[in-house]
């Protein structure tokens, strides 16, 4: 044998060791990184089955909960209704007073008539619905709270409507407010309350409770203008009738001062106002026509004596 060769055979040998070593080590390595792994999954695998023995635990004591909130809601509900019982026939609470607030027009005895109260024999029988309908029915009251007090009043809270015109039909006038309602028909005039001359309305068969037809509402907001005006200049009390039968000219009658007023339209209505004030001044106890229905900025407003 050679010399080379057995320098060979050395490298060889000395060469084994350390790649045994290495196997040795990646072996290792990779059985931790295994046991790693099982251990991840076997503690994924218990907090799994601790869930599911969470819920499995957590079930029985929710059935209890709910039967205990039902058993509660039908003691609650049955108390109630034997209390209310109780109450229903309870002398102290049959209805011995009926209180009316805030009534003017509306009397005791109409309100007892329309809710026929005699229906009910005690206060906690009352519908109060259906007598807040049946109150409504009178057509001055624009709306009415019926509330009870204990131990045997019914408190009546109403809110009227007010005349504030006059319509005219044969010998008979028919009040209206500003929303144009009819609240009643009468043979009698009210003084301080002016004549509405030229509605369109079709008051033939005329009801309280019945309003005016759409064209004559629309009107209404014109009036409401000439009196509020008229009011701040402190000369509505003077006007008697308004007649609307022409928008371009309304007619304003002044009985107590024996007046006629052409007021023309309703633009720059303040102005025209102050000029029927002064013109009221000046013509005191003087009988005739005064006419303002003209461009003011151009025109003077002027008063023509009767003769």
């Amino acid at each position: 044998m050679s010399n080379d060769d057995e320098i060979i055979i050395g490298l060889n040998r000395d060469s084994t060791p350390k790649k045994n070593k290495k196997h040795r080590r990646k072996k290792k390595r990779d059985k931790r990184r295994e046991q790693e792994l099982q251990k991840a999954q076997m503690k994924e695998r218990q907090v799994a089955n601790d869930a599911t023995s969470r819920k499995t635990k957590d079930k029985p004591n929710r059935k209890p909960k709910k039967s205990s909130k039902f058993f509660k809601m039908f003691l609650t509900t049955w108390v109630l209704a034997l209390v209310f019982f109780v109450l229903m026939n309870l002398d102290i609470c049959k209805i011995q007073n009926i209180e009316l607030v805030n009534a003017g027009v509306v009397t005791l005895e109409q309100v007892k008539e329309l809710a026929d109260f005699e229906q009910y024999n005690n206060l906690f029988s009352l519908n109060t619905i259906k007598i807040e309908e049946d109150i409504k029915k009178n057509a001055y009251v624009e709306d009415v709270k019926v509330s009870r007090k204990f131990p045997n009043t019914v408190k009546i809270t109403i809110k009227e409507r007010t005349p504030r015109y006059m319509l005219q039909v044969a010998d008979s006038y028919v009040y209206i407010n500003n929303q144009g309602y009819m609240l009643d028909i009468s043979v009698n005039r009210i003084e301080g309350i002016p004549i509405i001359l030229g509605f369109k309305t079709d008051l033939s068969n005329a009801q309280p409770g019945n309003r005016l037809d759409l064209e004559d509402l629309k009107q209404m907001d014109q009036i409401i203008k000439i009196v509020e005006t008229a009011n701040i200049n402190d000369i509505g009390s003077y006007i008697t009738k308004i007649d609307v039968s022409d928008d371009r000219n309304y007619i304003l009658v002044l009985e107590g001062e024996r007046k006629t007023v052409y007021l023309g339209d309703c633009s720059n209505l303040n102005t025209r106002m102050l000029y029927l004030s002064g013109i009221l001044t000046q013509t005191k106890n003087l009988a005739g026509e005064i006419f303002l229905n003209m461009d003011l900025n151009t025109e003077d407003a002027y008063f023509r004596e009767q003769t």
